[in-house]
């Protein structure tokens, strides 16, 4: 009979406890299903808590489902982190600000390097195990376009967005020049890339991040976002 007690508890237990070994970590987490960026329950942005949408950076082409073209990719050639969307756009196409606001950035003189000075910065991210900021805003953004919205996309955080890899930027894109929703801000490109300073035409696209500041840091779209929410949740931030 102690046996046969013994064997039954152990069942018991056993059928108890089994399910406590299969648990997925990810599913305790809280959702982000909706959210923009989440750190944690404090630091985050629902799309709910949207001013409102903006744009698409180019009316003819959409938001990439690949995701190793959207925030969080790995770049390990750089040592770094994706904090943006690549857009399939070819060279020279027309590039519109997503919402209205204050150029705080531009560099239409920028010039690339050669080939040879750009695998060396390359080595130096390596070496270092990440991007250097002066390394990624002078050299790998390329011609660029930095744009102040303000509080104007939600009240909770100051929003920028980020242009790359541009052909050319018009004369009148100056820091402190305003501009609207849907201005042209440059043409896409492939500066900043290893076939800019190859002086190729290949490899054109849109590179365009967008930021978030708080006053003790600064976020990005998609930041912690995991993959089979990202897609989606970048779809609600735009007015298609």
């Amino acid at each position: 009979m102690k046996i046969n007690y013994y064997i039954a508890l152990t069942l018991f237990l056993g059928a108890c406890t089994a399910p406590t070994t299969s648990i997925n970590i990810e599913t305790a987490r809280p959702s982000t299903e909706g959210f923009l960026f989440y750190v944690d329950d404090n630091i985050n942005l629902h799309s709910s808590e949207l001013l409102q949408k903006i744009k698409l950076p180019s009316e003819d082409y959409v938001v990439p489902s690949i995701l190793n073209l959207l925030p969080n990719a790995k770049r390990d050639y750089r040592s770094g982190t994706h904090e943006g969307i690549d857009f399939s756009i070819p060279l020279n196409a027309p590039v519109m600000a997503v919402a209205s606001g204050i150029v705080i950035r531009s560099n239409p003189q920028h010039v690339d390097v050669d080939i040879d000075t750009y695998n060396a910065f390359l080595a130096t991210s390596a070496g270092l195990n990440k991007t250097p900021d002066d390394i990624y805003n002078y050299i790998l953004l390329g011609k660029s376009v930095v744009i102040d919205h303000g509080y104007t996309i939600t009240s909770k955080f100051r929003t920028i967005s980020v242009y790359a890899h541009l052909s050319s930027i018009p004369e009148g894109v100056v820091p402190g020049t305003r501009v609207e929703q849907g201005d042209i801000v440059g043409l896409s490109g492939n500066t900043g890339t290893s076939d800019g300073a190859l002086k190729n035409d290949k490899g054109a696209h849109l590179h365009w991040e967008l930021h978030f500041d708080s006053a003790s840091d600064r976020y990005f779209l998609g930041q912690n976002i995991p993959s089979n929410y990202l897609y989606n949740n970048i779809q609600l931030l735009f007015d298609k």
